[in-house]
């Protein structure tokens, strides 16, 4: 988020005049349904008795899929301007109904959308980072009254268009609402008891941790753990924002904590395994081995907002050759082999290769710098259960290895047993 500098005062005292506030969102799960949507109001009304209350609503149940479907009725290619507009309307119907329920509370509330609070986005339809929140807009809503229902996963350009945040947005919009307002504290409402050591319902060994830092639930959301999305973690973690993903249908229950770790030394080499099936294989074979051959890939790729990862530089047993090879999300695959085939003559390469039977399986923690054996153990694991790695990629907190898609599962339980992730 940024503020124009002759804006930044009006910021800053608009901030000020800010009550202490608590940052809720909930997620398409908790609000699926009217009797759901009560519940979240007694949640809501209950927070009230500590302050002013701003809750961010995703859509009900299965609405955006839904309204995906309507779109896909009417054209295989939706016009993206379009499409953000149909879609944006899944959460307006949400928070209304929610902030209805909560007027039958007897509590003071009142819903906003992301155009009439003022959460302004860059001009990229379905995957629009946010750049500013108009904070004035904020402090006079809660001057009339205490539960402020604000859509997520929404924006707004300078121009006035609707444009969506991609997946996971509601979670970016709740930190981005929580870092406006100055609040310590943003809970991530889910339906699960919090962030585990691995997907519980795949792993029934699994672990619930009760507290993990930004990086490692960075990691994990981008290798496909699927409780909170790294976009929201990363600017949570940039504005000191602690997150709490908590079970909507537990509301006691504490959940798990995630902030910067910075009172603790690492206590845990390996946090969790993270799968994540919808990934494809792309390669560019025969590329002429020369300077910004890489860059122009990619830079293509990138102003259609397609994230690559896993990428790789193969050397080629003819000289002054490459393969160049990555991974990219399923959904993005077509629009890529259309890219890189443009690409093809151009760059002189000899063809384009795509496999869209893989996973990524990856390994997450904080404590992996400097121990060789944890990858040894990886990869023997695998190799010993005649497990095919297709690809590695590695860092200082992670590990993965790319695999069959129908492997993915069976790899995974393997790497959790393998190093007692259970017990952690």
């Amino acid at each position: 988020m940024s503020h124009s500098t002759s804006g930044l005062a009006a910021a800053e005292s608009a901030k000020r005049r800010l009550p202490p506030i608590s940052v809720l969102k909930f997620g398409g799960t908790s609000v699926k349904s009217m009797a759901r949507i009560q519940h979240v109001a007694e949640i809501v009304k209950e927070r009230l008795k500590h302050g002013k209350v701003l809750v961010v609503v995703s859509a009900m149940g299965d609405t955006t899929d839904y309204l995906l479907k309507l779109a896909h009725q009417c054209t295989k290619n939706p016009d993206q301007r379009e499409l953000d507009s149909l879609l944006s309307t899944g959460e307006h119907i949400s928070i209304t109904l929610l902030a209805m329920m909560l007027k039958t509370m007897e509590v003071s509330a009142r819903s906003v959308t992301a155009y009439q609070l003022g959460i302004f986005t860059e001009s990229v339809h379905t995957k629009a980072r946010i750049l500013d929140i108009k904070t004035e807009n904020l402090a006079d809503a809660f001057e009339t009254c205490d539960a402020l229902v604000v859509a997520g996963f929404q924006g707004v350009t300078a121009n006035g268009d609707i444009t969506t945040l991609g997946r996971g947005g509601s979670d970016t919009t709740a930190v981005a609402l929580a870092a406006a307002s100055g609040a310590k504290y943003c809970d991530i409402y889910t339906d699960v008891d919090g962030i585990y050591t691995s997907d519980p319902n795949k792993i029934p060994k699994a672990r619930l941790l009760d507290r993990i830092s930004y990086g490692e639930v960075v990691e994990m959301a981008r290798l496909g753990a699927q409780v909170i999305h790294p976009r929201a973690v990363e600017l949570a973690r940039q504005y000191g924002v602690i997150l709490r993903v908590r079970n909507t249908f537990k509301p006691e229950h504490e959940g798990t904590s995630i902030d910067g770790g910075e009172d603790m030394e690492i206590y845990r080499s390996i946090s969790g395994v993270a799968t994540d099936k919808d990934q494809a294989c792309v390669a560019i074979m025969d590329v002429p081995d020369q300077p910004g051959i890489a860059a122009r890939i990619v830079e293509a790729l990138a102003k259609k907002a397609i994230v690559i990862d896993m990428i790789m530089q193969a050397f080629h047993p003819t000289a002054g050759l490459n393969n160049i090879t990555f991974t990219v999300a399923s959904t993005d695959l077509p629009q890529t082999i259309k890219i890189l085939e443009e690409l093809k003559s151009e760059m002189g390469a000899k063809a384009v290769h795509a496999d869209e039977d893989i996973a990524k399986v990856s390994l997450v923690g904080a404590g992996m710098a400097g121990q060789p054996e944890i990858a040894a153990r990886l990869f023997s694991t695998l190799g010993n259960a005649k497990i095919n790695i297709k690809m590695i990629s590695s860092s200082e907190m992670k590990i993965t290895c790319v695999v069959s898609r129908g492997q993915a599962d069976k790899a995974a339980k393997l790497i959790h047993d393998a190093f007692e992730l259970e017990k952690v």
